[in-house]
């Protein structure tokens, strides 16, 4: 992108990017409750919020196909990342899933910008990022595991701890190393004359954050009892 459509598209790319969190800041007060069976004040937050990015992003032109897949995609992530946090049961799949949805602001700003620029959106760009962006993601989770564990944060690697204890760093290693291996099989459909460039970009995204997984903190008695 040029500076000129860095400026055109950088106020709307940090309003919607505010709006998230705000969303986030929903999820995480209504943590400890199901809001698919309470239906409260923030239940209808959530959906006034959806409806408020869907309308501002048609406005603004900056709305496509892709844009509307991963603002479904948020919605699935908030519904699951609330089912887990108010008690539901957690398996590995549904962490997983949860780690693979979370990127899901950043996808849709990428999405916007194609749109913003009249562009098609790149789908093959899109895929090879998809990976990155997950591993991106678990590098922070990892990053930060300590303080989400003190903090009660939802954290992946946490959620690995409960799950399957001292074998938690092991199976998450399996993970890091397949969302990778998809990282890589993705960027081998890219011209060669790419794929140097594309794989340094991408590659100090996550590695630095995923290179040491850290000692799994003890558990709480109440914690080690559901795992």
């Amino acid at each position: 992108m040029s500076v000129s459509e860095r400026l055109r598209c950088a106020p709307l790319l940090l309003l919607v990017e505010y709006l998230v969190y705000r969303v986030d800041s929903v999820a995480e007060g209504a943590k400890d409750i199901d809001l698919d069976a309470t239906r409260n004040e923030d239940y209808d937050k959530l959906h006034r919020y959806k409806a408020k990015f869907e309308s501002l992003l048609r406005r603004t032109h900056a709305y496509n196909g892709a844009v509307a897949r991963e603002i479904d995609n948020g919605e699935e992530y908030v519904r699951l990342e609330n089912k887990v946090t108010s008690g539901g049961p957690a398996d590995h799949a549904d962490v997983l899933r949860l780690a693979e949805l979370r990127p899901t602001d950043v996808r849709m700003l990428h999405a916007m910008t194609f749109a913003l620029r009249g562009r098609p959106v790149d789908e093959a760009l899109m895929r090879l990022l998809w990976p990155v962006e997950v591993l991106a993601d678990l590098g922070n989770d990892l990053l930060h595991y300590r303080q989400d564990v003190v903090a009660g944060q939802f954290n992946t690697y946490h959620c690995f701890v409960e799950l399957y204890g001292a074998a938690a760093p092991d199976r998450l290693r399996v993970e890091l190393d397949r969302y990778e291996q998809q990282f890589l099989d993705e960027l081998a459909r890219f011209p060669r004359s790419r794929q140097a460039g594309l794989r340094a970009v991408c590659a100090r995204r996550y590695r630095p954050l995923t290179a040491v997984i850290p000692e799994a903190l003890p558990l709480e008695p109440t914690d080690a009892g559901t795992s």
